[in-house]
């Protein structure tokens, strides 16, 4: 795999000229499935020797992400990786992760009663594998002693199903590229049975379980326009603030821009690979106590300061940072007002200005995905302009005036708008973007809310024509500073196909055998007056709060001196492209 031999350059001044050895097992599950398991030891191993092991399980097979536990072998631990259940070369069902707490502890078991193993087992999960990697903490192994991931997510629903709406190409086209054929309709069932957040999804919600966690020292990398991101950083926040006190403020976070996204890696482009950093890795290595990131500008939570890419962003942005913790924003209500401005002046009836917005929504043309959160490319993912969807009739647009000077952002963005409708049931979208003096309009973040799971719980509410309902959206988090002579563009409409499936307005639920029934055209109205005051809620920080780093390349050449820091990001970026074609099943 091209990023194995990318990252594997780092590790390799471990090893030695000896030949590897790898040995295959098909481990017996307690219910009988046997799971195929792969090790691998160092080359200078020494039978009757005792080694740690990384342990890496994953639904891609033994030649994809499973690979990148082989890393940390030539440092001398063994590594075991296995083929979760109903994929690659395994027995058994896909069961869309609820049994890999018990599949990793009976592994776990069984590897510590191997002449080859010490009792210690790290874990290390990317992607979906570090899914499954959560949910080894749920049985609390003694054998556990530290964890590491990269763009993945402690939380099931809010990646899935954000404020109640179907990401529907990601699910969909995850689903299709990996379980094998005859659990796809069960695997797809499930995740529509349970639309709403039900106990279903307590095997993937770590949340409230973080105790839990009571030893080792961890590490999170994770991405601003990635698809795991919010509960990327649930995870960060949980295991830092909420696990045992013994292990409290011992985790370490890197946010670069991208993530899974590699088509937003040329809008960053400083002192990263690929819009990515190798210092996620070089801290996987301390965590797992190979060797420590020099500390001369690294702190707990490293991340990207993102900006737009013409020069007054690269002024203002476009760089890392790297803090204690993260910076706490004063979060600030921006009014949404009937002349299509932005301010942060709440509405007054003295304003004489409209006090609905109204649009009119047909599921038979949907809003085309462009940009956001995503992973496959027929819905694009990263900062891309949204002019052509902004001038849609079916788009309302406010916007804040030219800015005079810098506007850093950095936490979580969200929306609470009033909305009225003549349909039972309607998405509400909102998109935040950065509108460059030049007119484009590129995305930074960007949600909806299904507004029959406005207020969550496990029975859809549906909407009465003409009552005003509140709908609260978390557009999850970023980092961004706005640059002067630019403006915040927040666009509502109903629509963002196949980001999101499309609401046909009828309150049919996806499990249903009717769904999805006749298409509604709805009238929707957004509220912005003095009694229903619709906002987006900014976090606004002051520079100071986000002071730049110049030490990536530094750290990672103190690091790592033999290595060429330059070639690797002339390099970078095709091997990881190539990477994920081969761990998603190509494009």
């Amino acid at each position: 795999m091209p990023l194995f031999c990318l990252l594997a350059s780092l590790a390799g001044s471990f090893a030695v000229e000896v030949a590897p050895r790898t040995w295959t097992y098909y481990v017996e599950m307690r219910d009988g499935v046997k799971l195929h398991t792969r090790m691998l030891a160092p080359r200078d191993y020494v039978e009757g020797q005792k080694y740690t092991v990384i342990m890496d399980r994953s639904p891609y097979g033994q030649f994809g992400i499973e690979l990148l536990a082989d890393l940390f072998v030539p440092a001398g631990f063994i590594s075991v990786c296995q083929d979760m259940r109903g994929t690659g070369l395994s027995q058994g069902n896909f069961s869309n992760w609820k049994a890999d707490a018990n599949d990793s502890l009976d592994t776990g078991n069984w590897v510590i009663q191997q002449p080859w193993s010490n009792g210690d087992i790290y874990t290390f999960g990317a992607s979906a594998d570090g899914l499954g990697a959560f949910t080894t903490n749920y049985n609390a192994p003694s054998w556990l002693k530290s964890q590491y991931y990269i763009w993945t997510s402690s939380i099931g629903y809010e990646v899935i199903y954000p404020n109640g709406a179907l990401l529907y190409n990601l699910l969909n086209r995850w689903l299709t590229g990996t379980v094998r054929e005859g659990d796809l309709e069960r695997c797809w069932g499930e995740f529509m049975e349970n639309e709403a957040q039900t106990t279903w999804w307590a095997d993937l919600t770590f949340t409230g379980n973080y105790q839990l966690v009571t030893q080792g020292k961890f590490g999170f990398w994770a991405g601003w326009y990635d698809i795991f991101l919010v509960g990327n950083l649930a995870a960060y926040h949980g295991y830092n603030y909420e696990a045992d006190p013994s292990v409290q403020h011992n985790s370490v976070i890197t946010i670069d821009p991208c993530g899974h996204c590699q088509d937003a890696a040329p809008y960053f482009t400083e002192d990263i690979i690929a819009g990515r950093t190798a210092l996620g890795l070089m801290q996987a290595f301390e965590v797992f106590g190979v060797r420590p990131v020099k500390k001369n500008n690294i702190k707990n939570v490293t991340f990207y300061v993102m900006s737009s890419n013409d020069q007054a962003g690269v002024e203002a942005g476009q760089y890392w940072t790297s803090l204690d913790e993260f910076p706490k924003p004063r979060m600030t209500k921006y009014y949404l007002h009937g002349d299509g401005s932005v301010s942060t002046k709440k509405p007054s009836a003295t304003d004489g200005l409209a006090e609905t917005s109204t649009y009119v929504y047909d599921p038979a043309n949907p809003i085309g995905t462009r940009g956001g959160n995503n992973l496959w490319s027929d819905a694009p993912c990263g900062p891309l302009d949204q002019q052509d969807i902004d001038r849609r009739d079916d788009v309302l647009v406010f916007q804040t005036p030219v800015l005079t000077e810098e506007l850093p952002l950095t936490g979580p963005i969200n929306g609470h708008l009033f909305v009225s409708s003549d349909v039972i049931d309607t998405d509400v979208m909102v998109r935040v973007s950065d509108v460059y003096p030049t007119g484009e309009a590129r995305l930074i973040q960007d949600s909806a809310v299904r507004m029959r799971w406005r207020n969550g719980g496990i029975e859809p509410q549906y909407m009465e024509k003409g009552a005003v309902y509140p709908a609260s959206i978390s557009l999850w988090n970023t980092s961004y500073v706005v640059a002067p002579g630019h403006a915040l563009r927040f666009a509502i409409s109903s629509s963002n196909y196949p980001r999101f499936s499309i609401n046909r307005n009828n309150g049919i639920l996806l499990a249903d055998p009717l769904y999805p029934g006749d298409n509604i055209t709805a009238t929707n109205v957004i509220h912005h007056c003095e009694d229903y005051p619709s906002y987006i809620e900014l976090p606004v920080v002051n520079k100071f709060q986000l002071p730049q780093i110049h030490g990536i390349k530094e750290e990672f050449q103190m690091a790592y001196p033999q290595l060429d820091y330059d070639v690797m990001m002339e390099k970078g970026p095709e091997l990881l492209e190539r990477m994920m074609m081969t761990q998603h099943g190509g494009y």
